[in-house]
């Protein structure tokens, strides 16, 4: 079968709902260097030298460039192709609307920040659901030449759309530029519901079909009552 298609819908949408609602019955609480290289050049009057800094510069780029897709191709397989592209450099892709502001991490594809834009604390602090590592997601992939991989250790390339007022955000793990695993991110404009799906293209011969994907997903939430009590009691984790 040419494509593999993984729907696991509005997974995230719905521990977040289950963080607004907690706001609803009581107050929150906040619970490079830059290095320059300062490159000097003699003058060099021996006209019988081999090498010239022009040349150098022409062979170093694509040998380096070579290099490091081997490299990749050794511990990820087919998956090295990912770590080619500019996006396994970091950074992250920012998807909002009016009441929900999400990062979404390259390294991962996962939503490494998630902010409620309409609230603060009683000492005027942000409300983050999730911040500074307290959210995890990780898929399990087996492929055919018998490697373990986990998306959390892997980094997407980030598409970012809108389409009649929606925002689409498309994370994409790359085998070739025709070949991926993706993430796709659909928000709303003034709705916490966030939809999620993950689908595969053109993986029939780098994933071993007889394995199924794992999907683990998990959160520590943070605490926003005063009283740890009256949140544990009327705290409820809700999902589909």
């Amino acid at each position: 079968m040419e494509e593999k298609k993984i729907d696991v819908q509005s997974i995230i949408g719905f521990i977040l709902i289950g963080g607004i609602l907690l706001w609803m019955l009581y107050n929150n609480t906040p619970d490079e260097a830059e290095v320059v290289d300062e490159v000097t050049t003699e003058e060099n009057i021996n006209r019988d030298q081999d090498t010239t800094p022009e040349f150098e510069e022409n062979t170093a780029t694509p040998a380096s460039d070579s290099t490091a897709l081997v490299e990749a191709q050794k511990r990820l397989g087919a998956f090295g192709y990912s770590e080619t592209l500019s996006s396994a450099k970091g950074g992250s892709t920012t998807i909002e609307n009016d009441l929900l502001e999400l990062k979404i991490s390259n390294k991962g594809g996962y939503i490494e920040e998630a902010r409620l834009k309409n609230f603060k604390t009683f000492d005027s602090i942000p409300v983050y659901l999730i911040k500074d590592g307290n959210a995890s997601m990780n898929m399990s992939l087996n492929t055919t030449d018998g490697r373990t991989l986990n998306t959390e250790n892997l980094y997407f390339e980030p598409e970012l759309t809108e389409n009649n007022g929606n925002q689409i955000l498309s994370m994409k793990l790359k085998v070739s530029e025709d070949e991926y695993l993706e993430y796709r991110y659909a928000m709303r404009p003034g709705e916490y519901m966030l939809d999620f799906s993950v689908r595969s293209e053109g993986l029939t011969g780098v994933l071993n079909s007889s394995a199924t994907p794992v999907l683990d997903w998990k959160l520590k939430g943070y605490r926003h009552a005063k009283s740890i009590s009256y949140e544990n009691r009327y705290t409820d984790l809700i999902w589909e």
